[in-house]
């Protein structure tokens, strides 16, 4: 419990830094993330040796994507481009469940720019939302679960406290949303948020999947109590993208 609580405050504090840093070292710290992410990707996939030449992938598209904007709509294929040329052209074969890796490549290098190119406001919606439904899907599910979701990928998680982390999420990002002047409250701002809701829990569920493909409980250890970077990301990437199509851009 001590751990958790240590690692809850370390990534609560990077978020603040986050939200008061200039918009430039803003993106410079979900760059930092991403490089985390990608590191924790190639460690449990099995490709710790080519970790360099991946991280170096996902640099270049990363910032193209952030600063070329009509350029964004190649960044799916070039990745599967860029690395299936190189496991082709410089290691020679291609490892295995190389389709597995490479969507998931993708997946977390759209969710992360979409990341860097959110205002501030924004991105604050985006914890609201994010952490109200981890905070809420956790403790109704904790008291009230009795069915589970799915247990093949994530054994812990309940039908109720999905359903709990929904309701949770939708009242506390209509509260924040409202209090930044991002929106008015209606029923159709309502439904949309419900929607996000939704694709967070959804987005835990993908990573959940990824790494049961590979046969590993963690992404990493960086954050005590927590495991990885992307044990605690896994929704944020998945909800960005939604919110950049929405109005919230920088």
């Amino acid at each position: 419990m001590k751990q958790r609580v240590i690692g809850a405050f370390f990534v609560i504090l990077y978020a603040v830094f986050m939200i008061v840093s200039p918009y430039k070292f803003y993106v410079s710290l979900v760059y930092l993330l991403g490089v985390g992410m990608i590191s924790e990707l190639s460690n449990f996939t099995g490709l710790k040796d080519s970790k360099t030449p991946i991280v170096v992938i996902f640099s270049i598209l990363f910032f193209v994507g952030i600063y070329i904007s009509h350029l964004s709509f190649l960044l799916p294929t070039a990745a599967i481009i860029f690395l299936f040329g190189y496991f082709i052209i410089i290691e020679g074969k291609v490892p295995n469940k190389f389709l597995a890796i490479t969507g998931f490549f993708v997946y977390l290098l759209i969710g992360v720019i979409a990341i860097g190119k959110l205002s501030k406001d924004y991105f604050v919606l985006l914890l609201s939302i994010v952490w109200s439904v981890d905070t809420f899907a956790y403790l109704v599910g904790k008291y009230f679960g009795k069915r589970k979701l799915i247990s093949e990928i994530s054994p812990k998680k309940t039908v109720e406290g999905a359903i709990g982390g929904a309701i949770g999420g939708v009242v506390v990002s209509l509260i924040i949303g409202k209090y930044l002047g991002i929106f008015e409250i209606s029923l159709l701002t309502a439904f949309s948020l419900f929607v996000l809701t939704i694709i967070s829990q959804i987005g835990d569920l993908v990573e959940s999947y990824i790494k049961r493909v590979f046969g590993v409980k963690d992404s990493g250890t960086i954050i005590p109590g927590h495991g990885g970077l992307l044990d605690r990301l896994d929704s944020s990437i998945a909800v960005a993208p939604f919110l950049v199509v929405f109005g919230g851009l920088q």
